[in-house]
Protein backbone atom coordinates (compact mmCIF):
# COMPACT_ATOMS: atom_id res chain seq x y z
CA UNK A 1 0.00 0.00 0.00
CA UNK A 2 3.05 2.68 0.52
CA UNK A 3 3.95 1.93 -3.23
CA UNK A 4 0.39 3.09 -4.17
CA UNK A 5 0.75 5.76 -1.82
CA UNK A 6 4.07 6.93 -3.63
CA UNK A 7 2.45 6.27 -6.89
CA UNK A 8 -0.32 8.31 -5.73
CA UNK A 9 1.30 11.69 -4.75
CA UNK A 10 3.70 11.26 -8.03
CA UNK A 11 0.56 11.40 -10.50
CA UNK A 12 -2.22 12.87 -8.18
CA UNK A 13 -4.62 13.27 -12.11
CA UNK A 14 -3.70 9.55 -12.92
CA UNK A 15 -3.82 7.61 -9.56
CA UNK A 16 -6.33 7.71 -6.35
CA UNK A 17 -5.25 6.70 -2.92
CA UNK A 18 -6.10 3.29 -2.14
CA UNK A 19 -5.01 2.82 2.08
CA UNK A 20 -6.65 1.15 4.70
CA UNK A 21 -8.80 3.59 5.11
CA UNK A 22 -10.22 4.26 1.93
CA UNK A 23 -10.40 -0.02 1.97
CA UNK A 24 -12.39 0.02 5.29
CA UNK A 25 -14.74 3.10 3.34
CA UNK A 26 -15.07 0.82 0.06
CA UNK A 27 -14.50 -2.97 0.42
CA UNK A 28 -12.66 -4.54 -2.39
CA UNK A 29 -14.86 -3.78 -5.07
CA UNK A 30 -14.04 -6.52 -7.58
CA UNK A 31 -12.63 -7.43 -10.07
CA UNK A 32 -10.40 -4.95 -8.62
CA UNK A 33 -10.44 -1.19 -7.00
CA UNK A 34 -8.76 0.62 -10.11
CA UNK A 35 -11.79 -1.07 -12.71
CA UNK A 36 -14.49 -0.09 -10.56
CA UNK A 37 -13.29 3.36 -9.94
CA UNK A 38 -13.31 3.73 -13.68
CA UNK A 39 -16.27 2.16 -14.68
CA UNK A 40 -17.52 4.70 -12.09
CA UNK A 41 -16.27 8.02 -13.08
CA UNK A 42 -17.79 6.86 -16.42
CA UNK A 43 -20.78 5.85 -16.08
CA UNK A 44 -24.02 8.29 -17.17
CA UNK A 45 -22.07 10.73 -19.11
CA UNK A 46 -19.48 10.63 -16.33
CA UNK A 47 -22.30 11.99 -13.93
CA UNK A 48 -19.28 11.06 -10.44
CA UNK A 49 -16.73 13.43 -12.22
CA UNK A 50 -19.08 16.25 -12.77
CA UNK A 51 -20.32 15.64 -9.38
CA UNK A 52 -16.62 16.17 -8.15
CA UNK A 53 -15.78 18.62 -9.68
CA UNK A 54 -18.90 20.95 -8.62
CA UNK A 55 -17.68 19.81 -5.10
CA UNK A 56 -14.23 20.65 -5.74
CA UNK A 57 -15.87 24.55 -7.05
CA UNK A 58 -17.92 24.54 -3.79
CA UNK A 59 -15.01 23.84 -1.54
CA UNK A 60 -12.89 26.75 -3.44
CA UNK A 61 -10.49 24.08 -4.15
CA UNK A 62 -8.00 25.26 -7.17
CA UNK A 63 -8.52 23.73 -10.65
CA UNK A 64 -5.28 22.23 -10.01
CA UNK A 65 -6.47 19.53 -7.59
CA UNK A 66 -7.79 16.63 -9.43
CA UNK A 67 -11.14 15.16 -9.23
CA UNK A 68 -9.44 12.04 -8.27
CA UNK A 69 -7.68 13.59 -5.40
CA UNK A 70 -11.39 15.57 -4.83
CA UNK A 71 -12.32 12.18 -4.44
CA UNK A 72 -9.90 10.62 -2.27
CA UNK A 73 -10.51 13.44 0.20
CA UNK A 74 -14.55 13.28 0.26
CA UNK A 75 -14.36 9.16 0.86
CA UNK A 76 -11.76 9.92 3.50
CA UNK A 77 -13.45 12.71 5.80
CA UNK A 78 -17.18 10.45 5.39
CA UNK A 79 -15.85 7.83 6.72
CA UNK A 80 -13.40 9.39 9.58
CA UNK A 81 -16.92 11.95 10.40
CA UNK A 82 -19.00 8.59 10.36
CA UNK A 83 -16.35 7.05 13.41
CA UNK A 84 -15.63 4.02 11.86
CA UNK A 85 -13.17 1.61 13.31
CA UNK A 86 -11.00 0.75 10.05
CA UNK A 87 -9.08 -3.14 10.46
CA UNK A 88 -5.05 -2.60 10.53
Amino acid sequence: MIAGKLLARKRPRLLPVYDRVVRCALGHPRPSFWLALHAALRVDDRALQRQLLTLRQAAGVPETVSALRVCDVAVWMRHRAEEHACPR
